[in-house]
């Protein structure tokens, strides 16, 4: 009986074991689900901030051309 109790305990470790492994697997495939989105969305941010600073670029060339100008027509 005692021997019988012993092996039932064992199994049962052995399935935690088993289900323990099976969480770490599905967390880890989580994971790395989440880290590729992260990534996808850090892209996506890098893409409209050089968007947006090329177009800040035009602005202050456009600014710089029309003050110039300004400028030579005071002088």
């Amino acid at each position: 009986m005692a021997n019988n109790m012993n092996i039932m305990s064992n199994a049962a470790s052995i399935g935690s074991t088993g289900a323990s492994m099976g969480r770490n697997a599905i967390d880890k495939t989580t994971g790395a689900l989440a880290f590729e989105a992260q990534i996808r969305e850090l892209k996506a941010v890098g893409a409209e901030a050089t968007a947006r600073s090329m177009e800040l670029r035009t602005v202050t060339t456009q600014l710089t051309t029309i003050k110039k100008a300004a400028d030579e027509r005071v002088q």
